[in-house]
């Protein structure tokens, strides 16, 4: 555990050292245009700058292998996270039913994850993923893939259910030539390294054998190599931070078996780009 922490924090000061001036940005900056990024921006509805972001998220898998024990051979398991961004659509529309008509983005990036059991809270998982987005406009969808390694370890401070979540990801998008033989948009990628921790604690009595539970959540992002402008969602500043809280019960709600998504509410800051986030599922 030692060596990990040594070695992300290292990450970061390198990061830190080699970006300390942040991007300068214009008014243009804050225009939207492909969101091939969407896949890491996490599931929620963005207010950010007068735009409306809706970001939802699956992420089935397949287990190949579990872990065998802590120390022992690390599980294996294939995953196929799907991506839908809706762009525009305000949130009063969903107050009247009506529905988005029209898909902003949608990306499908199939790929294979190691877990490593190193300790009984704590896991290591290498993963490598690859794929393509495609977009309400053909000149930017784009073949998309990322590399990483994300730490989940738990623990408890005054009876809490806790994580801590560090994650070290380079991302990169390789746009097509589009039909009309136009040249297509330059290729774009960014490495980031993300620290995430969430308090968790059940309150009150049990209703139906469940408990209120409320969530305390922080988020702070360090790009080495940010995307070249909030086209893809993402704000080119080096440092970023969010803070929320989520809703939820212990044990959630299920419907066909699959568990309904907690809820929450965060604020990002991240300079030209900061805004609010309704939160759909897992904050990070």
């Amino acid at each position: 555990m030692r060596a990990l922490l040594g070695w992300l924090l290292g990450a970061a000061a390198l990061t830190w050292s080699a970006t300390a001036a942040p991007a300068t940005q214009t008014s243009e900056d804050t225009g939207y245009a492909n969101y091939a990024f969407a896949s890491e921006l996490g599931s929620g509805v963005y207010e950010i700058n007068g735009s409306v972001i809706q970001v939802y998220q699956l992420h089935p898998k397949y287990t190949l292998r579990d872990a065998a024990r802590p120390g022992g051979r690390p599980g294996i398991r294939l995953v196929f996270p799907v991506t839908v961004g809706f762009f525009n659509f305000q949130l009063q529309d969903l107050a009247h039913l009506e529905l988005p008509t029209h898909i902003g983005a949608v990306s499908l990036e199939p790929g294979i994850e190691f877990d490593y059991w190193l300790h009984e809270d704590w896991h290591v998982y290498p993963y490598l993923k690859g794929g393509a987005t495609w977009a309400s406009s053909s000149e930017v969808n784009a073949y998309i893939w990322d590399l990483g390694v994300r730490s989940d370890y738990r623990f408890s401070l005054l009876d809490t259910a806790d994580l801590w979540r560090a994650d070290l990801v380079h991302a990169r998008v390789h746009y097509h030539s589009v039909p009309n033989g136009e040249t297509p948009l330059p290729d774009d990628s960014f490495t980031r390294l993300r620290n995430g921790v969430e308090l968790r604690r059940s309150m009150g009595d049990p209703w139906r054998e469940r408990r209120f539970e409320l969530g305390l959540y922080g988020i702070s992002d360090i790009y080495l190599d940010a995307p070249h402008g909030p086209e893809s969602g993402i704000s080119a500043r080096t440092l970023q931070f969010e803070f929320g809280l989520m809703f939820g019960m212990n044990p959630m709600y299920q419907v066909w078996g699959i568990p309904v998504p907690r809820i929450g509410i965060g604020y990002r800051d991240a300079g030209v780009l900061s805004g609010w986030r309704l939160v759909l599922g897992e904050p990070f």
